[in-house]
């Protein structure tokens, strides 16, 4: 299976331009799953934001984790909220952010409803929005994941980048050990900002069982659009390994 992984060099409150500049970087790229950062649709109504992500998707021929927007109800409440759409546009999944953070936490954003996942190519593929990642109790209960898909705007206190991707990676390459799972991370880049804060640009595939070493995290830091093959036979092999020798 093949993933892109979308990290725009901008992050926009107009939710469309970000959608814009999105379809242009993907251009003609193709592939079986795209993923797109958190927010990509800022604040779009449910309905705007719907029509975007199955747009992309037919456009791309490609199934589209849309990322999120803020979902706002009549009495003003908000929740993080994203879509997948499959490549004929119709809609595959819904996930909510568990976990608000941060700004959002302090602005009253609410936890939403974790999502069931999806399938795609006969494999379970599911999308944890951002910081929900951090939450193993996210995937307990999960077993068989092929993938874990994160959307993401990792706004960050430290001086610099380095410190929270150093992070994430870790985060990621535990939580794909653990779960004997992918898990790749669409982010924003680092020069990207959300209210006056930036983003540490962790964009990245974390494989639980690298041909060496050096493999458990892939980071594309300049890239605008990363392409990503989930080897999903090697995954099953290293499962099989797993369980005879009793680690699982």
């Amino acid at each position: 299976m093949k993933i892109l992984l979308v990290q725009p060099p901008r992050w926009s409150p107009d939710g469309h331009a970000n959608f814009d500049a999105i379809e242009e970087l993907a251009g003609s790229r193709s592939g079986d799953v795209m993923v797109l950062p958190e927010l990509a649709g800022s604040s779009l109504p449910r309905d705007d934001y719907l029509d975007r992500v199955r747009s992309l998707a037919l456009r791309s021929g490609t199934a589209v984790v849309g990322g999120s927007h803020y979902d706002t109800a009549a009495d003003g409440s908000a929740v993080n909220r994203g879509a997948v759409a499959g490549p004929d546009g119709t809609l595959l999944a819904e996930y909510d952010k568990v976990h608000p953070y941060g700004i959002e936490r302090r602005s009253g954003v609410l936890p939403g409803r974790p999502g069931t996942g999806f399938d795609l190519h006969g494999r379970r593929l599911r999308v944890l929005l951002c910081a929900d990642l951090w939450y193993s109790a996210s995937l307990a209960g999960h077993d068989g994941l092929d993938a874990v898909l994160v959307p993401a705007f990792s706004l960050t206190r430290w001086d610099g980048p380095a410190p929270a991707r150093e992070l994430w990676r870790h985060m990621s390459v535990a939580r794909a050990y653990e779960f004997v799972t992918y898990v790749a991370v669409s982010d924003w880049d680092h020069e990207a900002t959300y209210l006056g804060q930036p983003c540490a640009g962790v964009t990245g595939l974390a494989n639980p069982c690298p041909p060496a070493h050096t493999g458990f995290f892939s980071a594309p830091p300049t890239a605008p659009v990363s392409v990503h093959t989930l080897d999903f036979d090697r995954l099953d092999a290293f499962r099989h390994d797993r369980t005879a020798r009793g680690f699982r």
